[in-house]
């Protein structure tokens, strides 16, 4: 594996300032504050954390859908965010995203044949005719789709269908890197493995490396290689799938184990649970020093509370923010 995706000190605010009656800044939202990540060749990265702790954000600055604040996103040795737009528009052909909703994000008045034939063309134009159907049938069959269905329309198809479609337009450029937007949320727990499976064995297949997010984390242990756990706005903690499930360091990450369920009634009875205080903190105002300490069960000393924790290697492949307290493990 090589280095392929590299987030240098990424950061993404946004000023809540209404410029257009007013100078004066209302506040900045530090949606992505300061992240560094390497993502290898053909792995799958799962992003987990809560709802508002700016995994979407991320992933969309990743992308270049929205413009960071400051940092470097580097894909294959190029500088994203520092390509002249023309040079960008090509380079999004090796990027693709997967959505949460996939009505949302499918045009109502286009058919499959329609949708994924432009995007076919994005990366060959010169596809018309019989060899486009083809293709457009070849994709379809790839995510499980009969090609007789093409000419249908989104609202014809259940929500499992069409993100399966979603999918397939996504493939359609063969770009390097998917960042799928939590995309089993919106379906039924029946469909949500057809489609886990349907994921992990593309992206095997087809040597695409992708980043999966999602709130759940059972669901990203299942088909991720790694895993970096996010809160407000950082990456707080990142490892293997193996050792973010099975030996968790911070003490976030082990509450949000703590809250998955388990199939054994008894173990389900047994176990402890770890309750966090409260909400997390708005990311207008986001506390000093280490930034989980207003919610942590153990009691940070003034220290801590004031200066910001290292995130680094604390054992071998297994990244923390190194706050004591929040590494302490509870009895």
């Amino acid at each position: 594996m090589s280095d392929f995706l590299v987030l240098d000190d990424l950061k993404t605010h946004f000023d809540l300032g209404n410029k257009a009656f007013s100078r004066q800044s209302k506040g900045v939202v530090k949606a992505v504050d300061g992240i560094s990540l390497t993502v290898q060749e053909g792995e799958i990265l799962g992003l987990v954390g809560e709802s508002g702790c700016g995994k979407s954000t991320l992933g969309r600055t990743i992308l270049q859908l929205i413009k960071p604040t400051s940092g470097r996103v580097i894909l294959e040795g190029r500088e994203l965010n520092a390509l002249p737009e023309k040079e960008l528009r090509k380079a999004r052909i090796d990027f693709q995203m997967i959505f949460q909703d996939p009505y949302a994000s499918l045009n109502p008045r286009m058919t499959v044949m329609d949708t994924l034939g432009e995007a076919v063309r994005t990366r060959h134009p010169e596809l018309k005719g019989e060899a486009l159907r083809a293709r457009i049938a070849e994709l379809m069959r790839t995510v499980g789709m009969n090609p007789a269905q093409m000419r249908r329309y989104p609202h014809e198809f259940s929500g499992g269908q069409r993100q399966r479609v979603a999918i397939a337009r996504a493939l359609a450029p063969e770009p390097k890197l998917i960042i799928a937007d939590e995309p089993v949320s919106a379906l039924d727990v029946s469909i949500q493995s057809q489609i886990l499976n349907l994921l992990k064995d593309l992206t095997r297949k087809m040597g695409l490396t992708m980043i999966f997010i999602s709130h759940d984390l059972s669901v990203v242990r299942y088909i991720a290689d790694r895993i970096a756990v996010m809160y407000l706005g950082k990456i707080i903690e990142l490892g293997s799938a193996e050792d973010i499930v099975d030996d968790p360091l911070h003490i976030y990450t082990r509450a949000l184990m703590s809250a998955i369920p388990r199939p054994d009634p008894r173990l389900e009875r047994s176990r402890s649970r770890i309750v966090l205080e409260g909400d997390p903190p708005s990311p207008m105002n986001p506390p000093s020093g280490c930034n989980f300490w207003p919610r942590s069960p153990v009691q940070h000393d003034d220290y801590m509370k004031s200066h910001e924790p290292v995130f680094e290697e604390i054992v071998p492949g297994h990244y923390a923010a190194n706050c004591p307290f929040c590494l302490q493990k509870q009895s």
